[in-house]
C-alpha cells in the first residue's frame, strides 16, 4: 500500500492505479498525465513512491529500511552552501531535502501540501496568508520549532545584507506576525495567489531562530550532516528524531559531483554510484540496455539560453537580437541534439506544460532570409562573440550550430570555449552573449519573478520593462484564470519580440537509476524528484 509522508498508510483505488499504469507502460498517456491522474486519486508521486517505480511501472512492494544510497551529480563547484537563501546549484537543492525542511512542500503535480505548516490559507484577496505549524517538529540540535523560527527564515529573505536569492518573492511582503507559538500570519502589499507555492522553492527551508553560522545544517529535516566539502562529497546521514514516522528509509546518502558525463555514467555502470543526473541523450540506450539499471525522463521546463544582455552593446540592439532568434533551427536542436528528449521553445521562460503558456503566441521558426533582414537593419558587422561553457549536454553543441547557421547569413561569430568551473561567478551575467540555464519553477509567475523582474537578482539580460513589472505584480492577485491567461499572454509576447533571452528547446531531464533503487518519481522541476530523493527513496536488495 502507498505511504503519505509521515508513514502512515494511506487508503486508494488500487485497481485504477493498477489500470493507469498498465496505460503508462503501454504509453497512452504520458508521463505527467500519468502523474496528473494519481494526483486525481488523492495521491501525490510520493506517496505513490511504494507503487511507483523509477520507470513509471508498478512495484506494488512495501519499502525496505538500511543501506547507502550513492548520488552522482552533473554539478557542482565551491560556491555550494547549506545556507538556503543562496542555494543555486543542484547539490544545494537535493541538500534542502536531506536537512530541511519547508513550511510547504510541493507535489508532483506542483500543488503545494502542508510540511512544517499543517495548513495554510490566504484571505478572500489572498493578502494575507496563515500558516499553522505542526507541533512535534525539532531541530537537529533538539530545539522545538516555533513561530519565531519561521518569521526569522522569512525575514532574512528580506533583509538586504542577506542577499537571498528569491528575495524578490518576499517584496511585497508587509509584515510577518507571530499569532501565537504555532501560527505566523504573513500581511501582503498586494495581493499575491502564488505565495505559497513560491515557498516551495529549495531556498525557502526553514531554518532555527537566530542562526548565522552555515558551515553545518542544523534543520528539521530526515538527514543529519556528516560531512560537506563543496564542491567534493557530502554525507548525510538518517535523522532518529525525524518527526515523519517510518521515514526516511535509507541509513545514508553519499553525494558527490562528477561534472563529466561519460565518467558519470561510468560510474552508475560499474556500480560506483546508485543514481546520477543529466544523462545526455547520447548514452539513454546504453544505459538502459546495461542490465540493472534503468533511465528516468521527465518531460520538464528547463532550458539553456542564449543570453543577450540588453544593456550593453552589441546586444542592447534588439534587431540583433531577433537575427538571432530567427537563427535557431529548433526542430533539428530537439532532433538531432536532444534525440527527441525535448520539446520546441518561443524564446520566453514558460513551457506548455505550465497552464499560462501562450498558446496564441505564433512559434518563431528558422528564417534566414528574416535574421538577415534583421542583421541589416541592426547595422552590426560582426564579429559576434559567444561564450559557452558546458552547462549542461546540448548547449555547446546549440552554439555550433548557430554559429553554422549564422555563417550563412554572412555573420562571424567566434565560439569562446569557458571552462564550466567558475563559469556561473566569472561569465553569467557578465558577458555581453552567452549561455545560461535554468530549470522549470512551479508557476508562471515565479519563473518570470526570477529571471526577468527588472529588480530581480537572477535577470540576466537586464531587461527591465515597466508595464511588464506591472502586469506582473497585478496577476498575483488575479483569480479569474482567463484573465490572469491574458496576461501571461501579454508577458510573454514582450519577452519573445523584445527580450534577450533566445530559449530554442524545453529539455527533459534524464537520470540514470540502478535498478535497485526505488521511490524515484517524475517532477519537472529538477532531476531526482526535484531534489527530494533523500525522503522517498529506498534500495530493493
Amino acid at each position: 500500500m502507498p505511504r503519505n509522508r509521515d508513514g502512515k498508510i494511506v487508503a486508494a483505488n488500487e485497481g485504477e492505479i493498477a489500470r493507469l499504469t498498465e496505460v503508462f507502460r503501454n504509453r497512452s498517456i504520458s508521463r505527467r498525465e500519468f502523474n496528473f491522474a494519481l494526483g486525481a486519486l488523492g495521491l501525490s508521486a510520493v506517496a505513490a513512491g511504494g507503487l511507483v517505480s523509477t520507470a513509471g511501472q508498478s512495484l506494488a512492494a512495501t519499502p525496505k529500511r538500511g543501506g547507502t544510497v550513492r548520488v552522482a551529480t552533473h554539478s557542482g563547484g565551491p560556491n555550494e552552501t547549506l545556507d538556503p537563501t543562496k542555494f543555486t546549484f543542484y547539490p544545494d537543492y537535493a541538500r534542502a531535502f536531506m536537512f530541511y525542511n519547508g513550511l510547504v512542500r510541493l507535489n508532483g503535480n506542483l500543488v503545494p501540501e502542508p510540511e512544517l505548516a499543517e495548513s495554510f490559507e490566504p484571505n478572500a484577496n489572498a493578502t494575507e496568508w496563515t500558516f499553522r505549524l505542526r507541533k512535534d517538529v525539532v531541530f537537529h540540535d533538539g530545539t522545538p520549532l516555533t513561530s519565531a523560527d519561521v518569521i526569522y527564515t522569512l525575514n532574512r529573505h528580506r533583509d538586504t545584507e542577506v542577499a537571498s536569492n528569491v528575495a524578490s518573492f518576499v517584496a511585497e511582503v508587509e509584515e510577518i506576525i507571530a499569532e501565537d507559538k504555532h501560527t505566523v500570519r504573513v500581511k501582503m502589499r498586494s495581493p499575491d495567489a502564488d505565495f505559497a507555492t513560491a515557498l516551495g522553492l529549495w531556498q525557502f527551508m526553514i531554518v532555527r531562530d537566530g542562526t548565522t553560522d552555515f558551515s553545518t545544517a542544523n534543520g528539521t529535516g530526515p538527514f543529519l550532516l556528516k560531512e560537506f566539502d563543496p564542491g567534493v562529497r557530502s554525507v548525510a546521514e538518517r535523522n532518529p528524531n525525524y518527526y515523519k514516522n517510518g521515514l526516511p528509509y535509507v541509513d545514508a546518502i553519499e553525494f558527490f559531483p562528477i561534472s563529466d558525463s561519460v565518467a558519470r555514467i561510468n560510474s552508475l555502470l560499474s556500480g560506483d554510484a546508485d543514481m546520477i543526473t543529466d544523462v545526455p541523450p547520447l548514452a539513454i540506450g546504453q544505459i538502459e540496455q546495461s542490465p540493472g539499471h534503468e533511465v528516468l525522463s521527465t518531460p520538464s521546463g528547463r532550458f539553456f539560453p542564449f543570453v543577450m544582455m540588453t544593456d550593453r552593446a552589441p546586444t542592447d540592439n534588439n534587431d540583433l537580437r531577433l537575427a538571432v532568434k530567427y537563427l535557431q533551427d529548433r526542430e533539428k536542436i530537439v532532433a538531432s541534439i536532444f534525440k527527441g528528449a525535448a520539446t520546441v521553445a518561443n524564446d520566453h521562460s514558460i513551457s506548455p506544460l505550465d497552464p499560462m503558456y501562450c498558446n496564441e503566441l505564433p512559434q518563431r521558426q528558422y528564417d534566414p532570409d528574416k535574421a538577415k533582414f534583421h542583421l541589416r537593419a541592426s547595422g552590426f558587422e560582426g564579429p559576434l562573440q559567444l561564450k559557452a561553457a558546458n552547462v549542461a549536454f546540448g548547449a555547446e553543441e546549440m552554439a555550433l550550430l548557430f554559429q553554422q547557421n549564422a555563417a550563412k547569413i554572412g555573420l562571424k561569430v567566434d565560439v569562446q570555449r569557458v571552462p564550466i568551473d567558475g563559469y556561473w561567478s566569472s561569465t553569467w551575467m557578465k558577458s555581453p552573449f552567452h549561455m545560461g540555464g535554468w530549470n522549470m519553477r512551479p508557476v508562471a509567475s515565479v519563473m518570470l519573478t526570477l529571471k526577468h523582474l527588472s529588480s530581480a537578482e537572477w535577470n540576466e539580460t537586464r531587461f527591465k520593462n515597466e508595464r511588464f513589472d506591472k502586469l506582473l505584480v497585478e496577476s498575483r492577485g488575479v483569480t479569474d484564470q482567463v484573465r490572469r491567461k491574458e496576461m501571461f499572454c501579454e508577458m510573454e509576447t514582450m519577452i519573445h519580440n523584445e527580450g534577450g533571452t533566445v530559449a530554442p528547446a524545453f529539455v527533459n531531464l534524464v537520470d540514470g537509476i540502478s535498478s535497485k533503487v526505488k521511490g524515484n518519481w517524475p517532477m519537472p522541476l529538477e532531476n531526482l524528484s526535484g531534489g527530494q530523493f533523500p525522503e522517498s527513496v529506498w534500495l530493493d536488495v
